[in-house]
């Protein structure tokens, strides 16, 4: 009987306390730290993703140094699936720019913009190459920020869009039944 009588009297002083103080710091800082919540979490998302991207391109590349990839039909769409394999998982890859570059040796290597500003495909390749090729794998994917004001902070591209880029060079195995 005492625990309901000091219950009822909590919340009638509750009830009876007017000042409003805590409402309006909660008023005042709840925003701030709701935006640092939900930026701190999709900066992990970002992370994640570009952590995952890193992965599946140095797998999917591996077909193409092994010559493993040169041997397909249409090596462009078996490089896609096999990179999408995985990634489907945590992006849409139907947003995935790929770009796939031979060159004659590790020097001569350009690095030329294969997305435009607004995260376009722009002058991309798919070249795999042969045996002893340098090759430059670089893949790119347009993320779509949700938390407001975060595109203020990370560098924009469009609207409240980021860009993830992904590569790996390499040099091609000297495989049998080279192109």
């Amino acid at each position: 009987m005492a625990i309901l009588a000091n219950t009822r009297n909590a919340l009638y002083r509750f009830r009876k306390h007017e000042s409003g103080a805590v409402a309006i710091e909660f008023v005042l800082v709840a925003p701030i730290f709701f935006f640092l919540i939900f930026a701190i979490l999709e900066t992990s998302i970002l992370y994640t993703i570009a952590t995952v991207m890193e992965g599946e391109v140095a797998l999917a590349a591996r077909t193409i140094r092994t010559g493993q990839l040169q041997q397909e039909a249409d090596p462009e769409t078996a490089f896609r699936e096999i990179l999408c394999d995985n990634l489907d998982n945590v992006l849409n890859c139907d947003n995935v720019i790929i770009d796939v570059r031979t060159f004659e040796d590790f020097g001569e290597m350009d690095f030329e913009d294969f997305v435009d500003d607004e995260g376009e495909a722009s002058g991309n390749l798919f070249q795999a190459g042969s045996a002893d090729d340098i090759v430059l794998v670089r893949i790119a994917y347009v993320y779509n920020i949700v938390t407001p004001y975060l595109a203020e902070i990370l560098p924009p591209v469009g609207n409240d869009t980021v860009i993830l880029f992904s590569g790996a060079a390499f040099k091609n195995e000297p495989f049998q039944n080279a192109i």
